[in-house]
């Protein structure tokens, strides 16, 4: 009878136990996925750049004199045929006017040289002059001729040197410091070099490029005639040119690759090439240090994933894919190129499928969850009663994670 009595006792506990647990229904986790994309992926090379002006001009003292005025603001905007330097022209008046003299007289010796054959010869034809007297007559002529050439030449080079009293910018661009003040002497037994002024627009980029980069951006041209082209026009590859700014921007106008040089160095393995770039406010100045990139060649039809849907861990990188069932995957890929518009994969992953980048932390492989599109994500950015865990970041796979992964 009392064993009868502990067992219904056992039998009424277990059974409230049984009602007290109901098993709860599982939540399903929302992620949001990403589609993998498949097009084509440009390769770029970057190299370290330095801007150099398109001209750099010298201008100097071609005569000898003392500066009478400073016609320009030191570092300013000049146009070409700008009047810079003034030099005292008073020595170069009275040498025109001496040299004007000069040849007054000769033309006056010449005229004079000429009366003199034409009275001479009718006599000499008639023997009433000697032979000597008319060949010392044309003898006369003929140096007043000579002298008279001379002089005028001495005349053209008089106003050469008067009109380079007068000094003028020789092209637009920049002007430097002035390397001379009002009332120094320049010219030959003087300061010769004045100022200078720099053409920066275009500028010019210049930097060293590897002979496998060259290779790669030589073959990525359409054809053969498309590089003899280019050779014949001094360049040995094609290729638009972007360059950084010192914020770290990218500069808003385009190059294009003016020149290369015809030979590697053998001591670096590179060889010199220029672009030449727009440069119309004055954002570039010749000088400055910047990075420049080129693009060498592609990766056609590549299949692109990207990087805030990548996990590492020490088997390798992996990403987890969210099934027709909406069951997750966790699924290792290989990956063969870091771009800027994702990672290139070549192994793991096809175009369309669905990768998780938001909502990485709450899932394991086997699980079943909602996927939401980026882009309703950004759309909507979550209602008011939505799960804002999918605000949390889940934080990308570091580069050195990925190469001690990839085993670099």
């Amino acid at each position: 009878m009392l064993l009868n009595k502990y067992l219904i006792g056992y039998v009424l506990v277990m059974v409230l136990v049984g009602c007290s647990k109901e098993q709860p229904n599982e939540v399903i986790e929302e992620v949001v996925t990403a589609k993998v994309k498949q097009f084509d992926v440009p390769l770029y090379g970057n190299y370290v750049a330095r801007t150099d002006a398109s001209l750099d001009v010298e201008v100097r003292a071609r005569i000898t004199g003392f500066v009478e005025s400073v016609e320009f603001v030191e570092g300013s905007w000049v146009d070409e045929g700008d009047l810079l330097y003034t030099i005292d022209d008073r020595p170069y008046r009275a040498k025109l006017n001496r040299v004007k003299a000069a040849l007054q007289k000769d033309q006056a010796a010449l005229a004079k040289a000429k009366r003199d054959v034409t009275r001479l010869k009718p006599l000499y034809e008639q023997d009433a002059a000697s032979q000597l007297d008319y060949d010392n007559a044309i003898s006369i002529q003929e140096q007043a001729q000579a002298s008279l050439s001379a002089t005028q030449a001495e005349l053209e080079e008089t106003k050469l040197e008067l009109e380079y009293t007068r000094i003028t910018a020789p092209i637009s661009g920049m002007v430097g410091s002035s390397e001379a003040d009002l009332g120094a002497l320049v010219g030959t037994n003087g300061i010769s070099l004045l100022t200078t002024i720099q053409q920066i627009d275009p500028i010019y980029v210049n930097f060293n490029m590897s002979a496998l980069d060259y290779l790669n951006a030589k073959r990525r041209m359409s054809s053969l005639m498309d590089q003899l082209q280019a050779e014949q026009k001094g360049k040995a590859l094609e290729g638009f040119v972007r360059i950084s700014l010192p914020d770290g921007s990218e500069y808003r106008y385009w190059g294009d690759v003016s020149f290369t040089d015809p030979k590697i160095s053998p001591k670096t393995g590179t060889f010199k090439v220029r672009a030449q770039l727009p440069n119309p406010d004055s954002e570039l100045l010749p000088g400055q240090y910047t990075k420049a990139r080129i693009k060498l060649s592609q990766i056609s039809n590549a299949i692109v994933v990207p990087e805030e849907a990548t996990q590492v861990e020490q088997g390798g990188i992996y990403v987890m894919v969210v099934l027709d069932s909406g069951v997750i995957e966790r699924r290792f890929i290989v990956v063969e190129h870091y771009g800027e518009q994702g990672i290139v994969v070549s192994g793991g992953l096809s175009a369309g499928e669905l990768v998780v980048v938001k909502g990485l932390h709450r899932i394991r492989h086997g699980q079943q969850v909602k996927a939401i599109s980026l882009e309703e994500f950004e759309k909507h950015q979550l209602t008011p009663n939505a799960d804002h865990q999918l605000l949390a970041p889940d934080k990308p796979a570091k580069q050195e994670d990925k190469n001690k992964a990839q085993g670099v």
